[in-house]
């Protein structure tokens, strides 16, 4: 599973003809916009759950959970590294 920070307005694509809009929001909703060709059936996990027939189609969908947050030591730690590359012209 692909996990990185993205700020709001931009976006990352999936394949050449599906783009991702990160739009903003607020601490527990975020905005997303999709941009996918009309084949493609986009459906929030919230309905599939919903509308899933049996029990056997619920547990069929795949699961995923928030990763747990870094202590703030640790995030002080990988700044600071990323601050120190990026002043040493190290950074990607």
């Amino acid at each position: 599973m692909l996990n990185f920070t993205i700020k709001p307005g931009e976006y990352f694509m999936v394949g050449k003809d599906i783009r991702i809009v990160f739009l903003g929001g607020t601490a527990h909703n975020y905005r997303v916009m999709i941009e996918a060709p009309k084949q493609y059936n986009i459906v929030r996990g919230k309905a599939l759950e919903k509308y899933a027939k049996n029990t056997e189609e619920r547990e069929k969908l795949k699961q995923y959970y928030p990763e747990p947050d870094i202590p703030k030591e640790e995030m002080r730690k990988i700044m600071a590294k990323q601050k120190a590359e990026k002043k040493n012209g190290n950074n990607l």
